[in-house]
């Protein structure tokens, strides 16, 4: 059978002739002005944006450099004050202890009482040394419980030589209260042990405080707080060796620190350093973000600075991409009439915006005036062609029909003579010119309808008629046809009843004729099957009429060129199958004038199935 292709299985929308639609901008599609003006608004806030943070960053280096001194210099302050506390209660005690253990008068130990309390130190007790008949503990002051023994035998071995030979314990919970125990021992190798509360490094540490969350913060040479900003952390001793500041201080480094405070739970900068004489880590941190805050608000003004700046390059760029806009959207509404075809669009006489707007106003002069010539001349050439093209399509619709009187008459004289079997050399020579005959009357059939296809005079009578009636006339038609050919036929859905449909019984009829002629030639031995039914389907009802056969099918290559006018699989000059190649050009022609569709589908020796798909109404 002949090429055939696979068209859309709908009818391809018609588009729209309307300017708007064809030039209708996109919604993320900016317009010059806007873009023009957003450019340079986003320019200068990037700008004031890497300058406000060259100001941070250098304003930043500044606060922390400044708060490297003023935290280190507090810290070393602090712990000079605690320094100078410990070496004066520490001398105190030593000159307490020896007077006690060589007068015992009331007196004295009150006076010596008097001196040690007002160095918070609570009392005094003289241990003897360890012996089987060790007489009791000389007690002064309040009545405290011994500390454990541990303790007292690292007073005993202690090797700290900077306070007098005083022994300072790490701190202690005795009771109710938190002490410092002060051990020395005599020359007798009796100890003298004291209780030194925390209340003066309390108020050392509470004297220290800034900002929202700037404090100091006093450890024990083991690490454990003394005083801290944070209750909890102070009442439970909390152990906060783990934390690098306090671990570089237990090793007596002094510097700056920056580190997570786990109790504050914030990132903070504290100046470090220790008391020389104890040991004890003294810090003064505050939280980063707090030199963060002060920064921001010297840079408060500079920030309203810059947005009062953009603010005003912003609307200066907004007028000048005003002034730049204006005649591309000018050139913009002239270029949209100019490929609509209005060519009497009038240009300005002069474009005094910029030297190349100028520029492309005179070239749109140029380009217009020719084109209007250009315009004129093709209208004309197109003018004849179409009468041209009307003469040949009359011509060839006038021919046909003149064509067909005669060739009527030749065909029924040849008919009478080839009934007539009396000489067989003339009944030869009758069956030849009766099928030359046929076979011209069906290329003027052909040619003649292909002229009304391409003129579009193709005109439609719709009418009720029995489908089913139509394809058992199809069927004896075509079927003798097929067999006489030496071939199957087989009509299959359709035929069987009466069904009542809408639509043209005679175009129909040509379009099946055209196809089933195809599938005639092109098939030499098998079967060809007629199929047809009726549904719906997108709320309209169909008639869906295939026809199927066994012929040389086609390679799928070669099916883009099957409904093509004069075009067969065997396109050379001496072509194996005779004709003009027109029926599937003109089914094509009907099908789509009905509002309907025709598919194919191929393959090479193996045949070919075409579908006819055609809008209808049931009567």
């Amino acid at each position: 059978m002949s090429a055939y292709a696979n068209t859309p299985q709908r009818p391809l929308p018609e588009q729209s002739g309307s300017a708007a639609e064809r030039y209708r901008i996109k919604g993320w599609v900016w317009p010059l002005q806007q873009q023009i003006a957003a450019i340079v608004l986003v320019a200068i806030l990037i700008l004031a944006a890497a300058i406000q943070l060259w100001n941070y960053r250098t304003f930043m280096n500044a606060e922390i450099e400044r708060t490297h001194e003023n935290h280190l210099m507090i810290a070393q302050n602090v712990s000079l004050s605690l320094s100078r506390y410990v070496t004066d209660a520490a001398r105190v005690f030593v000159h307490a202890a020896i007077e006690v253990s060589n007068n015992n008068s009331p007196a004295t130990q009150d006076t010596l009482l008097s001196l040690l309390e007002s160095l918070n130190i609570d009392g005094m007790v003289l241990l003897a040394p360890f012996t089987a008949n060790a007489p009791p503990p000389n007690r002064l002051g309040k009545d405290l419980p011994l500390p454990e023994q541990v303790v007292l035998d690292d007073l005993r071995a202690g090797t700290n030589a900077t306070l007098g030979g005083v022994q300072i314990s790490g701190l202690q919970r005795i009771g109710d209260n938190k002490y410092f125990i002060l051990g020395y021992e005599l020359a007798d190798q009796r100890l003298v042990i004291g209780y030194m509360k925390t209340d003066y490094i309390k108020l050392v540490q509470r004297a220290i405080a800034f900002g929202e969350f700037g404090h100091s913060a006093i450890f024990d040479q083991f690490g454990r707080a003394i005083a801290h900003p944070s209750p909890r952390v102070e009442e439970n001793m909390v152990d906060a060796s783990g934390i690098s500041a306090v671990r570089r201080m237990l090793n007596r480094e002094t510097g700056v620190e920056m580190f997570f405070s786990p109790p504050m739970q914030m990132d903070m900068i504290a100046g470090i350093t220790f008391v020389p004489e104890t040991g004890w880590p003294v810090m003064v941190p505050q939280p980063i973000y707090e030199l963060s805050d002060a920064v921001n608000v010297s840079l408060s003004k500079s920030y309203l600075l810059v947005m009062a700046m953009a603010a005003l390059l912003g609307g200066a760029g907004w007028a000048v991409s005003r002034r730049l806009a204006r005649p591309v959207q000018n050139f913009t509404e002239i270029s949209r009439k100019i490929s609509d075809g209005d060519y009497t669009v009038n240009l300005p006489d002069e474009e005094r915006s910029s030297a190349e707007m100028w520029q492309l106003n005179e070239s749109l002069k140029t380009m217009i005036h020719r084109m209007r010539s250009s315009n004129n001349k093709l209208r004309e050439a197109l003018r004849l062609e179409e009468e041209e093209n009307k003469r040949k399509s009359d011509f060839m619709v006038i021919v046909g029909h003149e064509l067909r009187t005669p060739l009527s008459g030749v065909v029924g004289m040849l008919t009478v003579c080839c009934e007539q079997k009396d000489d067989v050399d003339r009944d030869h020579y009758l069956d030849v010119a009766w099928s030359s005959a046929k076979e011209l009357s069906a290329l003027v059939d052909h040619m003649v309808d292909y002229a009304e296809g391409t003129t579009e005079s193709i005109r439609l009578n719709s009418t009720t008629f029995d489908i089913e009636a139509g394809m058992r006339d199809m069927e004896v038609l075509y079927g003798n046809l097929v067999r006489k050919a030496g071939l199957e036929f087989h009509r299959t859905g359709l035929g069987d009843g009466s069904t009542q449909i809408v639509s043209d019984p005679v175009r129909l009829s040509q379009m099946i004729a055209k196809i089933m002629e195809n599938a005639m030639k092109f098939t030499k031995e098998g079967r060809i099957t007629l199929h047809s039914e009726i549904f719906q389907q997108d709320d309209r009802k169909w008639l869906k009429v295939a026809i199927s056969d066994t012929g040389i099918g086609i390679d799928e290559g070669q099916l883009e060129r099957i409904f093509l006018p004069f075009a067969q699989v065997d396109s050379s000059f001496t072509r194996s199958y005779r004709g003009m190649g027109l029926g599937l050009s003109i089914a094509q022609a009907i099908v789509n004038k009905l509002g309907g569709r025709i598919t194919c589908a191929s393959k090479l020796h193996e045949g070919t199935r075409v579908e006819i798909w055609t809008p209808i109404e049931l009567a």
